[in-house]
């Protein structure tokens, strides 16, 4: 587990980088409480320390509201005492000049690891496949490595519900509540509350060890995600009431392999809205089902497997997002699932509350169940699930929430720092 110094030092560089990682597309929030709402610019050097890189610095920046009210461009570069080192660019939600109803986001990163860990090449044992469900976790391969990846997603906001005259949203908030602006009316339907996305986004990535790695260690993968997206909440960035539901079509080649694969993915949150209390101005239950398959995945007879997509991809659990007390893609399989269930906690007491660029704060606990399996079963996907909780403190600066979740799970405890909320 990270020390609290590494943890606070990762909130110096998060708040750096808020400005150049994207919130949502096609969306702008007004702050009564903000006097400057406009184009607004930072440039921030940092400095932080971990237990698995050392002391790292960098610098991170962006603008935000140029060259489009509702576009974001930055990025960030650091480097740490074990020769770690790793750049990020993008420029988020440019609405295309020919037509109003698209928009383009485009991210760049390339990173070098002297401690890269891949639990998808571990030796297995007992003829247990590396990364599985029942796999060790102590069966990786770890060294020094390279992680490459860029995308292009091009979102088209599609002319349904109460405001699909507006390509563009406006949220008015006051210090982060919103206060006019919700799209949810109360009723699951995509013609009468919320609005919907289609998306489309080739990505290229590759990921590869300079030693000699075991197999599935290296990989580069290109190919395309399609989404139809369908916010039905009443405020996308910290949701009170309403759902959301995404649907996507991974379609990619694994490179180093010369092998195709094919991902099919649900993604479904529902939030309900608690009455306000002494303690807290705002409660909210959130609760997120998660499940993908990988139907090009075949086990041969021979032992081999073809159609897997890459351990970084598909089905995996284990990070930020999903079983997040466990380390970074520890489980991947051909399918997956994972429930979460989140109680979001709003104070009324603001330390910060002088200060314009802090909103809000809250306490979430949180729990998790899920599984990867070799095949797509709802019996052998709830057997022998895997288990995360733990505690996160969320923060909202800026128009940007900062998330911090510490979690635990049978096989150790981790502290994550993301911008975003889980789901």
């Amino acid at each position: 587990m990270r020390s609290l110094s590494t943890l606070l030092s990762t909130l110096v560089v998060l708040i750096a980088i808020t400005w150049a990682l994207p919130a949502s597309a096609y969306k702008i929030i007004r702050d009564n409480s903000d006097s400057h709402n406009g184009t607004k610019v930072l440039v921030l050097p940092y400095a932080f320390s971990s237990e698995a890189s050392g002391f790292g610095y960098g610098v991170g920046g962006g603008i935000s509201g140029w060259p489009q009210e509702q576009a974001i461009v930055g990025g960030t570069v650091w480097r740490t005492s074990d020769s770690t080192d790793a750049i990020y660019l993008n420029m988020t939600d440019f609405q295309l000049p020919f037509a109003k109803r698209w928009f383009m986001t485009i991210h760049g990163f390339e990173g070098s690891y002297s401690n890269m860990v891949s639990y998808a090449s571990g030796t297995g044992s007992d003829g247990i496949p590396p990364a599985s469900n029942d796999s060790d976790r102590n069966s990786y391969h770890q060294g020094h490595g390279w992680d490459q990846w860029f995308e292009a997603e091009f979102s088209y906001v599609l002319p349904w519900g109460p405001n699909g005259d507006e390509p563009i949203h406006t949220y008015v908030t006051n210090k982060g509540i919103l206060s006019e602006g919700g799209l949810y009316n109360g009723e699951y339907n995509p013609f009468a509350s919320g609005r919907s996305y289609f998306k489309f986004k080739p990505f290229y990535r590759k990921r590869w060890y300079r030693d000699d790695a075991p197999n599935n260690s290296n990989s580069e993968s290109i190919g395309a995600r399609l989404t139809w997206e369908y916010d039905n909440t009443d405020f996308w960035y910290a949701p009170s009431e309403g759902s959301k539901t995404l649907v996507r079509w991974w379609q990619g080649l694994d490179n180093a392999r010369g092998d195709n694969w094919t991902s099919l993915e649900l993604d479904y949150s529902k939030f309900w809205s608690q009455s306000e209390t002494d303690w807290f101005k705002k409660r909210v239950i959130g609760f997120n089902f998660w499940t993908v398959d990988t139907p090009s995945w075949d086990y041969k007879s021979d032992g081999t497997v073809t159609g897997e997509s890459p351990y970084y991809m598909g089905a995996n659990l284990g990070g930020y997002m999903r079983q997040r007390g466990f380390p970074f893609y520890r489980f991947h399989d051909k399918s997956a699932i994972n429930y979460a269930l989140e109680y979001r906690l709003t104070p009324k007491w603001n330390p910060l509350k002088k200060y314009q660029w802090f909103k809000w704060w809250e306490v979430v606990p949180f729990i998790e169940a899920g599984r990867v399996a070799h095949y797509w079963s709802p019996t052998e996907l709830h057997t022998n699930m895997k288990v995360s909780g733990g505690v996160g403190l969320r923060l909202m600066i800026l128009n940007s929430i900062i998330r911090f979740d510490t979690a635990a799970s049978k096989e150790g405890m981790n502290v994550w720092a993301m911008v975003n909320q889980a789901f």
